[in-house]
């Protein structure tokens, strides 16, 4: 609980403000949505609406409205948020503070990854790490990518592994390993009783993607034009999971990284190569331009560009 207490000779006073239920409230604001608000806090979408009333009943008044396309806060939503995010900043900074303290005696290491690395490559990483180094405390951030960025921007993450699909002045990155991205479609789709598969048949159909697959997306426009094909506007999705709903609902094709595919395989969906276009997706360490990482962190990216491009092999 977040409390406030004044002086004694002036009585007291409790704020009982819950800070799961304050950070909800902060996401939904930021993305405009309940259901994208929940994915972000890992939660069902009816626990971030108990949260929300919860909160509302506390501070006795409105603070979020819905129209017709998204969420926005009424101007007590506004003031809350602003406060909020004033107070949660220096929180966070002096909580930062804390554990920079406390590990002064030992090596902890931060490493923010997309849910997909966090949950696929780096866990088999991490445990030989930390059998050769048994004084390493190592901490993984499972977050979306917009998050990921944030925290190695913040100094909140010493460093993160991920496919970066932006330049940034703020950042550094360096190449761990190169993945093929794959064609995924539902089993019984038209393109799986082909004996080869080419960039132009693929185009025929709706294509899907992700949203922050921006390279890709220019990939897929050159060839195009190399090709004389006429370029077609992709559609796009936010979260995996919608991704393949689309696709298993017969709404489209994909392309995804091999090791992505492979992870959420079903019997119900096909993968292919295609023949006559390399498409590949970069991954690699993001680290803050600014300063420079601990001994520890060193230590660890060097590990990560001696094992990462087997890990991902091996998948």
């Amino acid at each position: 609980m977040v409390s406030s207490h004044a002086p004694a000779e002036t009585g007291s006073y409790s704020l009982r403000l819950d800070l799961v239920e304050l950070e909800t409230f902060i996401a939904i604001v930021e993305s405009g949505s309940f259901s994208l608000a929940a994915v972000r806090m890992h939660v069902s979408q009816p626990s971030v609406t108990a949260r929300v009333q919860r909160l509302e009943a506390r501070l006795r008044t409105k603070l979020l409205r819905r129209t017709t396309r998204n969420v926005e806060p009424t101007k007590d939503g506004v003031r809350l948020y602003e406060e909020s995010i004033l107070a949660l900043q220096g929180l966070h900074k002096l909580v930062r503070k804390f554990d920079t303290l406390a590990d002064r005696g030992g090596h902890r290491i931060v490493v923010a990854a997309t849910p997909m690395i966090a949950a696929t490559t780096l866990p088999s990483i991490i445990h030989a790490y930390k059998q050769r180094y048994t004084d390493v405390r190592i901490q993984l951030l499972d977050l979306q990518y917009r998050e990921v960025i944030e925290q190695v921007q913040s100094g909140g993450a010493d460093l993160a592994v991920i496919a970066l699909d932006e330049d940034s002045t703020k950042l550094r990155f360096q190449t761990l390993a190169d993945e093929e991205l794959v064609l995924v479609m539902p089993a019984n789709h038209p393109l799986t009783s082909l004996k080869e598969v080419t960039l132009e048949k693929v185009l025929q159909y709706p294509m899907m993607i992700l949203d922050r697959y921006t390279s890709l997306m220019a990939t897929i426009e050159e060839e195009c034009r190399k090709r004389n094909l006429p370029v077609k506007p992709l559609s796009e999705a936010t979260q995996l999971n919608t991704l393949l709903g689309m696709i298993d609902a017969g709404n489209g094709i994909t392309f995804l990284p091999r090791s992505m595919a492979q992870a959420n395989a079903r019997h119900t969906r096909a993968t292919l190569h295609v023949k006559d276009v390399r498409l590949t997706r970069r991954y690699g360490i993001v680290i803050a331009k600014k300063g420079e990482p601990s001994s520890a962190a060193q230590s660890f990216i060097s590990y990560l560009h001696q094992e990462y491009a087997n890990t991902l092999a091996a998948q």
